[in-house]
């Protein structure tokens, strides 16, 4: 029940707004019980008794509590979720029963919040507890804001039935969703016995930005008088928002409602429990309707359902509609909080509000980026205008990021002590059919090539692809996109993408863009290479490796030579006239593969020690140094290796374009920037000396053979990621950055010279 003494003495609230002027504090507050010592501010409807029942319902199997926060698009998911269970048939009609039905239901025009109605009708005619005494002036009865309904009503509904409730985690929220030991009184109210109760019902958890969801409140139904900073009627919405224990806000703290739903959801875990993130139903409503839909245990969603119900929950038809709550909505969109100016001193800190709360809570992780003002930590310079002494590590730092469920997530590899493994990334394999299967013949609807690929000159991988292509001779046949390096959306081109469906779009494309319209509820890292189908707009693959035997094999489809010149005398052929080059003979196929996990991959260890080692402050733990000791070996065991040799195979295969690529950055990054030169067992550079006589003449022809695909420029962008990793910590921590600032870090260490590299590379035999 409400405590008597915070009801009289919220009745006037000092230093705050009257009732009925915009968006003010509550007047009440509620405590579930009297142990309970950190009452919530509720609105004026709310009535504890029912709340009470709330907690206590005995819930089925198919119930479905939706637990939205204010501000959060509650108004928008209710509209959603009624369509989606009652309305609509799969051929996208209105279901005539169910239209007729709709004044008589709770919920079907308009959310009925269950805490804003008595229990019995008898209760709601003698208004025992004065709620409707509390209209404020000028404002609707209960009645027109939540419908004739009452708490008996609720429990009648039709199957599966559904309530909509602004309280949240597991001390507000059915306690029969949550596995309980039932060693006390039970829901019943009969004492259980020390059994184990096991949950039931799902749970829905809708959240929105912070800083969009404050704007969205302060506009909601006018102004409120204290206004954004205070004034004599109070402190303000931007004060009061970042209140914690004494936010006097309906339903108290967001940042609190966000915290407590997280634990929730954890609790009762992903089989019945989904978390809605607004922003994600904007910009991928399609595929988050399906995503609700399959939580739901739902038949599959037809397209014609789906128009139907983005038509019918469209914010122009909610406007226009019947329902009872149109005065509530509010054309809510992303990012409309820049517009207001309050100070970059006071967004920064609600930033520091947030990652103090919730830093570390999966659902607040893609919350997260959409309270940047700016996309942090993009590239200054375009990758044509670098050159050999352009430092990026005078560039603002990016945040490392991920997807997650089509979210943009920080990356949990950098931002917590994760081991890689454990992270969970997803590759796109072919899905183009087994056998020889890429047409490179084919072109897209403008002309143009078919197949495109997206590639960064910093990262060894992706560089080795756009290799293989070179020496294979396919600019004409597949076109390429170079990445100017990363961004806190991850690999951004500047200019935007040359390829359908963005080639005509003005200002830069992100690569996770493609990851998105491939797969928009994708759990991947946003990585290079990637191969695109401009015809089908679906990812190929996203996998170096099995990219250049695809393009190898296509190349060797097309039964004519088109490889340079230079390459033809050296590499592998196909056929037994000795006529079609290609890198992936099928004679070598398996020794290229064993050559490859024998010689080629633990040397690319390198790299994977490297991000251990600058993860962890550089220092050199003992995986650190288990992984440079390997390094080393491989390097040892190359260079007796190709003593007799001009390749690793008989000639020139794509394991080849794999090891040279890895083997050019030691000298202009790997040796310092992953701090393997103060290994005892460095005995110096590969191409700036004769410490590695073998290694340096094969890296020296390899570059030869693919000069125009070795982008020397963007090797230094690595230089970038020890700023990246801090940057993406302070993001995410309680002291925050500001998106322009430039950690300067290592930027007194003098660099490689990449001028006296490439000069070694271009001397001659």
């Amino acid at each position: 029940m409400a405590n008597s003494d915070d009801t009289k003495r919220s009745q006037k609230p000092s230093g705050l707004a009257p009732p009925g002027v915009g968006s003010n504090p509550p007047k009440y507050r509620y405590k579930k019980n009297d142990d309970d010592n950190a009452p919530i501010p509720v609105p004026w409807w709310f009535n504890p008794s029912t709340a009470n029942l709330i907690h206590n319902l005995s819930l089925e199997d198919d119930d479905i509590i939706v637990s939205s926060g204010v501000k959060m698009g509650t108004t928008w998911l209710t509209n959603l979720l009624v369509s989606l269970l009652y309305e609509y048939d799969d051929d996208g009609n209105l279901i005539p029963e169910a239209v007729a039905n709709r004044g008589k239901i709770p919920g079907r025009l308009g959310q009925t919040y269950p805490e804003g109605m008595y229990a019995t009708r008898e209760e709601k005619e003698r208004d025992e507890l004065g709620i409707y005494a509390r209209v404020p002036e000028g404002g609707k009865k209960c009645d027109a804001v939540f419908g004739d309904f009452v708490w008996e009503d609720l429990l009648k509904m039709p199957r599966p039935r559904m309530f909509v409730t602004h309280l949240f985690g597991r001390k507000y929220l059915p306690r029969g969703l949550f596995d309980e030991d039932n060693n006390d009184v039970g829901i019943s109210g009969t004492v259980a016995g020390n059994t184990k109760r096991k949950g039931k019902g799902r749970l829905i958890v809708m959240v929105r930005n912070l800083k969009d969801s404050m704007c969205s409140l302060h506009n909601f139904r006018g102004t409120p008088m204290d206004g954004w900073l205070g004034n004599e009627h109070g402190p303000g919405l931007f004060r009061r928002w970042l209140m914690l224990d004494d936010c006097p806000n309906s339903m108290g703290s967001a940042f609190y409602w966000v915290r407590e739903n997280c634990l929730a959801v954890e609790n009762i875990g992903i089989e019945r429990a989904l978390v809605v993130h607004y922003e994600g139903l904007i910009l991928n409503f399609g595929a988050q309707l399906k995503r609700i839909n399959a939580f739901l245990g739902l038949p599959d969603l037809t397209e014609a359902k789906l128009h139907a119900i983005a038509k019918a929950c469209s914010f122009k038809s909610m406007e226009t509609s019947q329902l009872r709550t149109r005065a509530n909505c509010r054309k809510g969109g992303i990012g409309s909080w820049k517009d207001v100016d309050l100070g970059e001193e006071r967004w920064a800190e609600l930033d520091k509000t947030f990652n103090n709360v919730l830093a570390g809570e999966e659902i607040a992780d893609p919350m997260r980026f959409f309270q940047f003002r700016e996309i942090p930590g993009m590239p200054l310079l375009s990758t044509k205008d670098c050159d050999l002494n352009t430092d990026p590590r005078c560039w603002p730092p990016p945040s490392l990021v991920t997807l997650r469920e089509g979210m943009i997530v920080p990356d949990p590899y950098f931002l917590k002590n994760t081991a890689k493994s454990n992270v969970e990334t997803t590759q796109f394999k072919s899905t183009i059919r087994p056998g020889r299967h890429l047409r490179l013949e084919e072109t897209a609807n403008d002309g143009s090539p078919r197949f495109h690929l997206f590639v960064a000159g910093s990262c060894p991988l992706a560089s080795s692809v756009a290799g293989a292509r070179l020496i294979l001779g396919l600019e004409h046949s597949i076109s390429m996109d170079v990445s100017d390096g990363q961004s806190g959306a991850g690999w951004v081109f500047l200019n935007g993408a040359t390829c359908s469906p963005w080639k005509d779009r003005e200002g830069p494309f992100w690569l996770y863009e493609a990851y998105q319209l491939a797969d928009p509820l994708c759990t991947a890292s946003v990585s290079v290479p990637l191969l695109w189908d401009t015809k089908t707009h679906k990812i190929v693959s996203n996998d170096c490796w099995e990219i250049s035997k695809l393009i190898s094999d296509a190349s060797s489809d097309l039964g004519f030579c088109s490889c340079p010149k230079n390459v033809l005398h050296v590499i592998s052929k196909q056929d037994r006239n000795n006529s079609i080059p290609t890198l992936f003979p099928d004679d070598l196929k398996q020794d290229i593969e064993q050559m490859l996990k024998s010689s080629v991959e633990p040397l690319l260890d390198a790299v994977e020690t490297g991000y251990e080692y600058l993860r962890n402050g550089k220092v050199e733990t003992p995986l650190v140094l288990k992984g440079r000791i390997k390094v080393f070996a491989m390097l040892d065991k190359l260079e007796e290796l190709l003593g007799n040799r001009s390749y690793l195979l008989d000639n020139l295969t794509g394991v080849d374009v794999r090891l040279a690529f890895c083997l050019l950055q030691f000298d202009a990054c790997y040796w310092d920037l992953f701090g393997l030169r103060s290994s005892e067992k460095y005995r110096g550079p590969i191409l700036t000396s004769d410490i590695y006589p073998n290694l340096k003449a094969y890296t020296r022809e390899m570059y030869q053979l693919m000069k125009p695909a070795v982008y020397f420029e963007s090797f230094r962008q690595l230089y970038r990621l020890g700023q990246a990793i801090e940057f993406t910590r302070d993001s995410y921590s309680c002291n925050g950055v500001t998106s322009n600032k430039i950690l300067n870090g290592d930027n007194e260490e003098q660099l490689p010279d990449l001028h006296k590299i490439v000069a070694a590379l271009e001397m001659p035999k």
